[in-house]
């Protein structure tokens, strides 16, 4: 209300409308000899239809065509032109108000489709720094740089502290020769024992001649046997290089009473003898007409031997002879 008492104009209006659709028989009565277009014109607004509608009295078409006079629809028509709106009752008429008030608002509606991916935005600026992250380890050594000339030669230091006076040397001297002294009497020991070592073992069958010793086991072979013999003795057999050496050979022949290899022959070059070594002789020995090449068979003499006088004679090779070696 306002403040004079009175209703405002859109709540008098549906106030009226109430009214008037109190008795829903009667407005139909007063509808049903009216034509479908006078009707509508009765009903044109808007906003009485939808109050119509709610209110469950809208008059169907189905409902006017049953009341429909004789004549037809056609009847209808002209009878809804020839009408008078004053033959309605005031319950049938609608008086038309002010505007009403908003309605409330309805309930959301459903979610609409996913819209289409809009376009990139502009880059935005860069931002702060982040922090400084912890130390990495240490790396593997790098090789090392170019060698540098060497430089100047520095300045002389100071000298320093004078040392201690040391001990005289007389007495080192002294404690020297009689260390030396010691040491001879010791090789002189060594000596005697070697020299009786080596009589125990050349007795009855081995000779010295200085640093070589001469030894026959008695056995009797061919020149490649009696040298595979000497080689497993870890020695050779006898290379005669002085007249001292070549008498010492000859006492074991002379004690075997057989006549000996020596090591010598002329495999690789006819009547060229060499020792093993490859080297051409330096002392020999020969028999008067000899070496003749000349065997009873008439085969090639390419090897050596000594006879019990000393010496020497080209024989074949295949010819058994005492087995004496060198060491």
């Amino acid at each position: 209300m306002d403040e004079m008492g009175e209703k405002a104009p859109g709540e008098r209006r549906e106030i009226q409308v109430h009214q008037d659709l109190q008795d829903k028989q009667e407005c139909q009565d007063q509808l049903a000899p009216l034509g479908r277009k006078e009707t509508m014109a009765l009903l044109g607004n808007l906003d009485q239809r939808e109050t119509l509608d709610h209110l469950g009295l809208q008059v169907s078409l189905v409902q006017l065509e049953e009341r429909a006079p004789q004549g037809g629809r056609g009847a209808w028509d002209l009878q809804a032109h020839e009408a008078p709106k004053e033959n309605l009752g005031p319950k049938c008429v609608p008086s038309a108000g002010g505007v009403g008030a908003p309605g409330m608002q309805g309930s959301p509606g459903p979610t609409g489709l996913k819209g289409e991916r809009g376009a990139p935005g502009q880059p935005g600026a860069p931002g702060p720094a982040g922090l400084a992250g912890p130390a990495g380890a240490v790396g593997p050594q790098g090789p090392s740089g170019a060698r540098e000339p060497p430089g100047l030669k520095g300045d002389r230091g100071t000298p320093g502290e004078k040392g201690a006076k040391g001990e005289t040397s007389v007495p080192e001297a002294a404690t020297l020769r009689q260390r030396m002294t010691n040491l001879e009497r010791v090789v002189q020991r060594l000596r005697n024992t070697v020299s009786q070592y080596r009589k125990a073992v050349l007795f009855p069958d081995g000779l010295a001649v200085g640093e070589k010793i001469f030894k026959t086991s008695g056995a009797v072979k061919s020149y490649s046997d009696a040298r595979q013999v000497c080689r497993e003795a870890e020695g050779q057999l006898p290379s005669p290089r002085s007249a001292a050496e070549n008498e010492a050979v000859t006492q074991l022949v002379r004690a075997r009473n057989k006549h000996a290899y020596l090591s010598m022959n002329d495999i690789s070059r006819e009547g060229r003898f060499t020792y093993p070594t490859g080297q051409s002789l330096v002392y020999s020995n020969w028999a008067p007409g000899e070496p003749n090449n000349r065997a009873k068979d008439k085969g090639p003499e390419n090897c050596l031997e000594i006879y019990s006088n000393g010496n020497w004679n080209d024989i074949e090779c295949t010819e058994e002879r005492l087995v004496i070696c060198e060491f």
